[in-house]
């Protein structure tokens, strides 16, 4: 075999694992499952959302995230959103309409209006395109509480059902998050960052 041949194979074996490596995913995907996915554009619209919002209103949350950590944040958010909505789905479980409406006009309530809503959502880190998907994970999580703790009233036990269920979820859907942003740890059902300093430099030898 001539040099030139091996060198076409290495190149085309090199192409193959690179593929197995990344799962086949599609790099314009931030996550993706068996049921679905969560697209880049998607994502970023998230973050962009809560950026330009605190510029127009002029707040920066001082427990705010920032840079990379706000895009997983984010990510999370969306993550946990489809994990919980399939897990629902699967329990017979939905939000439905007017369960989200009266979630919205409790929250409308407890922030003293239409005026504050969007301040508000800025302090809490939520992207106001988000808003009725958070509300519905609310409305999940409370129906849901009567399917997978239905005797307890311990908040503890009743997240840890919920953690639980997510985790379980993450698995059987094959959850896969781009290496872009990080990896999923499935045991804390977080994404981490891949590089766990964040670019941060070695501390200094005494």
């Amino acid at each position: 075999m001539s040099r030139g041949s091996r060198k076409k194979i290495g190149v085309v074996l090199s192409a193959l694992v690179a593929l197995l490596l990344s799962g086949c995913s599609n790099p314009s995907d931030a996550a993706s499952f068996k049921s679905g996915k969560i697209t880049n554009e998607e994502l970023q619209a998230s973050v962009s959302t809560i950026l330009d919002e605190r510029i127009k209103f002029n707040t920066n949350p001082q427990e705010g995230f920032s840079g990379d950590a706000l895009t997983r944040n984010q990510l999370e958010f969306h993550i946990f959103s489809a994990l919980l909505t399939k897990a629902a789905q699967e329990q017979k479980v939905v939000a439905l309409p007017g369960e989200i409406s009266a979630r919205r006009a409790e929250v409308l309530q407890n922030v003293g209006g239409e005026d504050q809503l969007s301040v508000a959502l800025v302090s809490a880190g939520i992207a106001s395109i988000d808003l009725e998907k958070y509300l519905a994970l609310i409305v999940l999580q409370d129906k849901l509480k009567a399917v997978i703790a239905p005797n307890t009233t311990d908040d503890g036990q009743v997240i840890a059902a919920l953690q639980k269920m997510l985790t379980d979820t993450a698995v059987s859907e094959k959850l896969v998050v781009n290496p872009r942003y990080g990896t999923w740890n499935v045991q804390s059902n977080r994404v981490e960052p891949a590089d766990p300093t964040e670019g941060a430099l070695p501390a200094a030898k005494q």
